[in-house]
């Protein structure tokens, strides 16, 4: 938790020493739309292993995605803007289990895929002006995480749970209306209870870094 401090803080407070320097022409603007692609840094975790029978070492550990949100600016004052808005975001990736090439086998080692999708609103804490700004924010919202193999496919349809999700980052406007964009983001997943068809999933934390483009 100290670490993840620590790296809002450096978003906060020393990303808007060289967007300030630059000529500024207002406040921050009403709305902004984003769309990032993302990489989520997934943990190997041993009960979602032994769920698939087997070990944690055949997890997915890095997904690519993409993530797209949109915020409205309420609140402007002279240091701090208010936003509300929300993001979605989907990630996934796959493995296949690794095998000893000496050892006779008369089926293909399995593929795990890991996928993960969710939605959450959220309310931001924005620094800077129109031409550059960075921001902390969180939201409580849903998602879905599901671990599998190709080789037994699970025939029922999991069930959203619980996502917490804060983080930080920055926009740089270039242009009037396009600008590049970064985020930092933890993600907080609420386990899922089993049901007659799709399995249990224990709680899941992991961190999600993304880079795209804005539009105010």
């Amino acid at each position: 938790m100290l670490r993840r401090l620590t790296w809002l803080w450096l978003l906060v407070f020393l990303i808007p020493a060289p967007v300030d320097a630059q000529p500024t022409t207002g406040p921050i603007p009403n709305f902004v739309l984003d769309a990032r692609g993302s990489l989520a840094r997934f943990k190997p975790d041993e009960a979602v292993a032994s769920l698939i029978q087997l070990g944690k070492e055949t997890l997915p550990t890095r997904g690519l995605g993409v993530t797209l949100g949109g915020h409205v600016y309420v609140l402007h004052s002279r240091r701090i803007t208010i936003g509300l808005g929300g993001e979605m975001i989907l990630a996934g990736d796959s493995r296949t289990v690794e095998t000893d090439d000496d050892a006779p086998t008369t089926t293909a080692p399995p593929t795990v895929t890991t996928r993960m999708s969710g939605f959450a609103p959220q309310i931001s804490l924005n620094f800077g002006r129109d031409e550059g700004w960075s921001y902390i924010s969180g939201g409580l919202g849903v998602a879905r995480m599901t671990t599998g193999r190709d080789d037994v496919p699970v025939t029922g349809t999991a069930a959203r749970t619980r996502m917490l999700n804060y983080g930080g980052g920055a926009r740089w406007f270039n242009t009037p209306r396009l600008a590049f964009t970064f985020d930092i983001r933890w993600y907080a997943i609420s386990p899922r209870v089993a049901t007659a068809t799709v399995p249990a999933y224990p709680r899941a934390k992991f961190m999600v870094l993304s880079g795209g483009v804005a539009f105010k």
